[in-house]
């Protein structure tokens, strides 16, 4: 009893301390190293969690721009991407994003600023830039707690 007891104790102490971590970045360095590693797994979820909401709403729009194309377009598109043309006609955002994450790094502007050195950090109020030694820069935002990747400027 008493071991069964100790056990309970235990599960609920990790599950306190578990629902205490930190749910997103808390600052826009770890936003950015946060960014690199879903870039470095091709980890669409954790890339869309980096999203900030702008972000998010201009990438859902983009994909709504993609079901409005005429038949040429799409089959265009679908040989680019590889993706059957179907899927591009109902894309979501994570989807998109997992097509973002399977180009290659060479030629995605994000990939390849993820993938430098930090060489500067310029931060006034909720908005950051993060320079990289390419000489490219990153805008984060503070969304509540967490800071995001934005994208609404690329």
């Amino acid at each position: 009893m008493r071991l069964l007891k100790g056990v309970i104790f235990f599960s609920l102490l990790m599950m306190i301390v578990a629902s205490c971590a930190p749910q997103g970045s808390l600052t826009p360095r770890s936003a950015f190293y946060d960014l690199r590693a879903a870039f470095q797994q091709s980890d669409a979820a954790a890339f869309e969690r980096l999203l900030s909401q702008a972000s998010y709403r201009k990438i859902r729009h983009i994909t709504a721009l993609f079901s409005r194309l005429n038949d040429r377009q799409h089959e265009s598109l679908s040989a680019l991407y590889k993706i059957p043309q179907e899927r591009l006609q109902k894309l979501s955002v994570r989807e998109y994003l997992k097509i973002l994450l399977a180009m290659d790094r060479g030629r995605d502007v994000i990939g390849a600023a993820v993938s430098q050195r930090i060489v500067g950090i310029n931060r006034e109020g909720n908005r950051a830039v993060i320079r990289v030694e390419n000489g490219m820069e990153l805008a984060f935002v503070k969304e509540g707690p967490y800071w995001k990747i934005d994208l609404t400027e690329l």
